[in-house]
């Protein structure tokens, strides 16, 4: 993949008539809803895409994105690097009424008008990818937050019940 930056918008009349391929990089800053959910916005992702018609003359966007963001852990809320990545197979459609008759197998993309914004899409896919919880494997996250783990911590929990609580305080207003 080449080092350039990708443009904000595509023409569709034209990308697809020539069956255009954009490589490049998009930075993590062009990203804005994609950003919110990161721990930072340093980064670039690497993608490709290509533009072509399909066999029954859908325009398709397909190809991959890869990217090496930082998320907060789920476990120390500190800031973890993952890797994302995914391979796109969209079909762009007009309206919603387009997109029902679609072939099961291609997700669409509504694009309106003739400009496609490219940040848009790519920002969208990365959103699908990124995984729901994220947090540090080695575990090391754990043991600075004091976490018990094994059967220490069951017997924690089973000394600390709440229903044990609610038991004393039956147990005391039937003694009354």
């Amino acid at each position: 993949m080449s080092d350039s930056s990708i443009p904000a918008y595509a023409d569709t009349r034209k990308i697809f008539q020539q069956e255009d391929v954009i490589s490049g990089n998009l930075g993590l800053n062009r990203l804005p809803r994609f950003s919110k959910i990161l721990a930072n916005d340093q980064g670039l992702v690497s993608l490709e895409l290509k533009f072509t018609f399909g066999e029954a003359k859908e325009r398709l966007i397909t190809g991959s994105l890869q990217a090496q963001v930082n998320v907060f852990c789920q476990r120390c809320l500190k800031p973890l690097a993952i890797a994302v990545a995914d391979d796109i197979i969209l079909a762009l459609v007009r309206d919603e009424e387009a997109a029902l008759r679609l072939d099961a197998k291609l997700d669409p993309w509504i694009c309106e008008d003739h400009k496609l914004d490219l940040a848009e899409l790519i920002e969208e896919q990365l959103i699908l990818c990124t995984p729901i919880v994220s947090y540090h494997e080695s575990g090391d996250c754990m043991t600075q937050k004091d976490y018990v783990a094994g059967e220490d911590a069951t017997e924690s929990i089973a000394s600390e019940s709440p229903f044990a609580v609610l038991r004393s305080l039956k147990d005391s207003d039937t003694s009354d």
